[in-house]
């Protein structure tokens, strides 16, 4: 226990020494494990691992072969000693990898339909955070809403739609009469900025409006009036960021159908148990209930700094949500004048007002890449916030552990603020 708290204080971390513990246990169970399914298996970002997997190479703790990050045999037999680690990882469910809906087979003629027009998607567009969701993960989320009761009779909206769950709901008919065309819900009506997908989504749907509607709107502007108040069910997957967080929230609330029991469907990044008690304190402030929450549920194709895998959230409406919505606008005369961390993340976002505080992470913080040195095994952060900026600038003045100006590989794109040593 002694060795973690020297740990956390020589590596920082968010997740403090439990979130040692976890990484150090993972990579026991594992056997050896690559970086990435490291970050999949913890949720702690690859720059925060690259820190602390160089750190335990230094001390002989660690080592790392091409198959992945393994413990040397002094290292072993530490941290047996001091961490009582025993056995070996468990096996999961092989048909559905633990989550929740499994896609039988009777589903696979939809997902390959699904998988066609996904591969001809735009291609993304970093600056509004843009990471596709795989077609699984979208077929997954439909017959998650369908389980759940969110769909059938309903009014349903996307804000922000690049993963085109709007297209697996609206097929989801192929699955039960696969002959009888049908869309479940009333209304879906997805709403995005990008008029790339807004095209492409109404070109691949068969419905037509107002059975199935695209709508232009950068939701950092009012909501269109005649939207306001108007749905059931709302599904979002927004910049992770607090702050995009609090906006979307915000206008989640005021599109839904005031009565309680309405639900939001969040997508949203793994995060320290710190910043989720801060969501969890915006959820309460704002009468949502966190009915249920999904972890590894969405897989994407980038967004490596994530492990490529996000939560799903469903949030449900209480009475105390319309209460609460109107006293959150009256909230920043409540909140002490030096608690403006507090205040900014209670403020509730209001239908008609323009939303000015930055949402997307290249807007809070330049990204940056993290390569692999095949030579000495480290890795090596490049971007805008390190002391190497640029690959060119890497291979020129070469590794900056061993000197080497051999290979480097890379292991990810940043797309989050790093935390701070």
């Amino acid at each position: 226990m002694e060795f973690l708290f020297q740990l956390q204080e020589k590596v920082q971390i968010r997740e403090g020494i439990e979130g040692h513990r976890l990484i150090l246990r993972e990579i026991y169970r594992a056997g050896h494990i690559s970086l990435q399914d490291l970050a999949y298996q913890t949720k702690i970002p690859i720059p925060v691992l690259s820190k602390v997997i160089n750190f335990l190479i230094d001390k002989e703790i660690l080592d790392r072969i091409p198959e992945g990050i393994l413990y040397t045999e002094k290292g072993m037999q530490f941290i047996e000693r001091e961490l009582h680690f025993y056995g070996y990882g468990i096996s999961e469910c092989d048909e559905c990898d633990s989550l929740p809906i499994w896609i039988s087979p009777r589903w696979e003629p939809l997902l390959e339909y699904l998988n066609e027009i996904f591969a001809k998607r735009p291609v993304v567009n970093t600056q509004l955070d843009q990471a596709f969701a795989d077609a699984e993960t979208s077929l997954q989320r439909a017959l998650l809403l369908y389980r759940n009761g969110a769909l059938e009779g309903k009014k349903i909206c996307f804000l922000g739609d690049d993963d085109y769950t709007s297209i697996a709901v609206s097929e989801l008919y192929r699955g039960f009469f696969p002959e009888e065309p049908h869309l479940i819900p009333n209304q879906i009506i997805v709403f995005d900025i990008d008029d790339r997908l807004l095209q492409d989504i109404k070109n691949q749907s068969k419905w037509d409006s107002p059975e199935f509607v695209t709508f232009h709107w950068d939701y950092r502007n009012p909501i269109p009036l005649k939207f306001l108040q108007q749905f059931d069910t709302v599904i979002v997957d927004p910049p992770y960021s607090i702050s995009g967080l609090q906006l979307v929230i915000s206008r989640a609330i005021e599109l839904l159908n005031p009565n309680s029991g309405r639900e939001i469907y969040l997508s949203f990044a793994h995060r320290s148990p710190e910043e989720m008690l801060q969501m969890q304190e915006l959820f309460t402030k704002w009468g949502l209930v966190i009915a249920e929450i999904y972890p590894r549920f969405n897989y994407y194709e980038g967004a490596q700094i994530f492990g490529n895998i996000t939560q799903l959230y469903r949030l449900v409406t209480t009475k105390q949500t319309l209460i609460l919505k109107k006293a959150s606008r009256k909230l920043n005369s409540l909140v002490a004048e030096d608690s403006q961390q507090v205040k900014n993340i209670l403020k509730f976002v209001k239908a008609d007002e323009i939303w000015t505080k930055p949402i997307y992470t290249g807007e809070i913080s330049p990204s940056n890449r993290s390569y692999f040195c095949k030579s000495c095994k480290k890795s090596i952060l490049v971007g805008v916030n390190s002391e190497i900026s640029t690959i060119e600038e890497l291979k020129l003045k070469g590794c900056p552990f061993c000197g080497s100006h051999g290979s480097f590989e890379l292991e990810g794109k940043i797309y989050e603020e790093n935390q701070k040593e």
